[in-house]
């Protein structure tokens, strides 16, 4: 176990922003140093991935815990693939599709780390995580004990997880590997691809699939590396559709998927793009040119600038259409 104090808080919005303290963590062995550790200085603290989900505050009085688990095995017996919490998730996704582990393809490119993966429940074109994960191996901070914690009792939903604002610190996930090759191409812009550059759906492979949505997020999620940014900073609104206004802009205007359970899940973009020349602009947050639902920064903003420009953007989504919009990546409270 490795103590910081006084450190940088790695972040892909580029606030410049630091904990108290930080701790890494490299080993199982550890971890009854750092319940005593925790015990003893009886400050708050916080789980850290990548960063690329956060959006931190200035200065955190307290803990950073920073897992540093990146091991990768497959146990074929059981049909298992245990991946470290600090393996990078992309990288999952390329190890999956040279070994044809299926089902990883459609979450191509998503910037963060595996163990940061379950707890928001991360999905794209179609496919959520949770439909990869067997199990989730921790320990409890507060129970001070190590956990395997099934699918079920992660509690999934859009975005969501129970594992979220929990005390278990992730080290390792257990994936399917014998997911059956099931091609997912039914999102728009995946058949928007297909069609433009004419490719025969009957020759579609996971790999295939993989480099469509590279292609596709490349052009229109700016790279975290180059510009700052949490990626995806509001959930799309899932409600019932009597609650949307139209008196602003009819429903044609809108972007809607019909849900299973009769409910809407309405397209946060499409909203933000409707009312965003009416916002004050900010002198370091921006809106991104490729995507309206990312917010981006110069590497000069605070927490407190980048939240007053996307509360400007909830107060008119609420005024032109009575929807909430609610942000996606973790904002950690001074």
């Amino acid at each position: 176990m490795i103590i910081h104090e006084n450190t940088n808080i790695q972040n892909s919005i580029g606030i410049n922003s630091v904990a108290r303290y930080l701790i890494e963590i490299s080993s199982k062995d550890d971890f009854d140093e750092l319940s005593l550790f925790l015990k003893n200085i009886n400050m708050r603290y916080m789980i850290l991935g990548e960063g690329t989900n956060i959006i931190p505050p200035d200065f955190f009085d307290g803990v950073i815990i920073k897992p540093n688990f990146n091991s990768i095995k497959m146990d074929e017996s059981e049909n298992i693939l245990r991946v470290g919490s600090a393996y990078n998730w992309h990288e999952l996704v390329k190890f999956c599709l040279k070994r044809n582990i299926n089902g990883f393809e459609n979450l191509s490119l998503i910037p963060g780390s595996v163990g940061a993966s379950p707890i928001q429940n991360i999905g794209a074109y179609g496919v959520d995580v949770s439909y990869l994960i067997k199990s989730i191996e921790g320990f409890d901070l507060n129970a001070k004990k190590l956990v395997s914690i099934s699918n079920k009792d992660c509690n999934f939903s859009y975005r969501n997880s129970s594992l979220k604002n929990s005390s278990i610190l992730i080290y390792s996930i257990n994936f399917i590997s014998d997911h059956p090759e099931s091609i997912n191409y039914n999102y728009a812009s995946i058949k928007e691809h297909i069609a433009s550059n004419h490719l025969d759906i009957d020759a579609l492979s996971s790999s295939i699939i993989s480099k469509i949505i590279c292609n596709i997020r490349s052009k229109v999620l700016p790279n975290h590396e180059l510009i700052h940014n949490a990626g995806s900073f509001f959930k799309n609104p899932i409600v019932s559709e009597d609650l949307v206004s139209f008196s602003h802009f009819a429903r044609k205007d809108l972007i809607i998927w019909l849900q299973e359970d009769g409910l809407i899940k309405v397209g946060a973009a499409r909203l933000i793009e409707l009312i965003k020349d009416k916002l004050i602009p900010s002198a370091n947050v921006s809106i991104s040119d490729t995507h309206n639902l990312v917010l981006i920064t110069n590497g000069k903003a605070t927490q407190h600038e980048v939240l007053e420009f996307s509360g400007q953007i909830q107060s008119l989504v609420k005024d032109f259409f009575n929807l909430d919009l609610e942000i996606e990546p973790t904002v950690i409270e001074a």
